[in-house]
């Protein structure tokens, strides 16, 4: 007769539920590109911009970032992590050691400034990052590239744990829900009767509770939402701006040309072109 298992509960009057916290706003890092290059020749780039996030990291000194006409040093004491959208300038006097990680990441209802952020390396971060390049190190495959995956994630974690940010109000399940297909179908008909349903509310709750944690409306985020994922597309895949309109919810190109200048500031031909041409690392 088979054993019955007696432990059901979740959480314990010991621990501390991190439930709450996984619902509060943070999605889960999509991280794009993990990179180590002990000796690049030349890592001069002008103005790079990406819709992606990006952790750099240089364990030799002599290189630098511009960011609206500041220095920022590069070193085995300090990395820097650059949010989505932030205009900088890559510059290499000399030869760049150089690491970096690009991804996604959102958390709404909290805007991060397109600024750059210096981040202090400490004991447990340098034994972090030097795992990482080590890691690199390795004969590539398979095992290694999921090495590489869990670690860089772990990076991450360690370094968005220590910055200094206000913590969202917990947001209701419900919204969550929402916020998890707007993701995963952008595509879709995302209409505010259709996801007031989803959410079991009345149009107006909905909209009023929706602006409430995001800072958004549905609408505007559901833009936005489907805007971001196109510029990922754009800079990371070789589907023709037709597909990628069509992939992220817009009903014809023209109309995702225009809704995508709105928002980025250029056309989607020049933002891959731009993206194509500036490979930043």
């Amino acid at each position: 007769m088979p054993k019955r298992r007696k432990y059901l509960n979740y959480t314990t009057p010991w621990g501390v539920d991190l439930a709450r916290v996984a619902q509060s706003g943070w999605t889960p890092f999509l991280i794009h590109e993990s990179g180590y290059q002990p000796a690049l020749e030349d890592w001069n780039h002008q103005g790079v911009d990406s819709p992606f996030w990006r952790f750099y990291y240089n364990p030799k000194p002599g290189c630098h970032l511009v960011f609206e006409g500041r220095k920022i040093p590069l070193g085995p004491k300090s990395a820097v992590l650059i949010p989505a959208d932030t205009v900088f300038d890559c510059c290499g006097p000399v030869k760049a050691s150089h690491f970096w990680l690009h991804f996604t990441t959102a958390r709404p209802g909290v805007s991060m400034p397109a600024v750059p952020i210096v981040i202090a390396v400490d004991e447990v971060l340098s034994a972090m990052l030097g795992q990482m390049m080590a890691t690199h190190r390795e004969p590539p495959g398979e095992l290694r590239d999921h090495r590489l995956h869990h670690l860089s994630a772990a990076l991450l974690h360690a370094v968005f744990a220590a910055l200094e940010t206000d913590a969202p109000p917990v947001m209701p399940e419900r919204l969550v829900e929402v916020l998890a297909l707007i993701a995963r179908a952008p595509h879709g008909k995302l209409t505010n009767p259709f996801l007031a349903e989803r959410a079991g509310m009345s149009v107006e709750r909905f909209i009023r509770a929706f602006r409430e944690h995001t800072g958004q409306t549905p609408a505007a985020y559901v833009l936005s939402t489907r805007v971001r994922l196109a510029g990922e597309a754009l800079a990371l895949t070789d589907k023709t701006i037709d597909q990628i309109a069509v992939e992220f919810g817009f009903p014809n190109r023209h109309y995702f040309s225009r809704m995508f200048a709105r928002q980025v500031g250029c056309g989607p031909s020049e933002y891959r072109q731009r993206q194509r041409d500036r490979k930043g690392r």
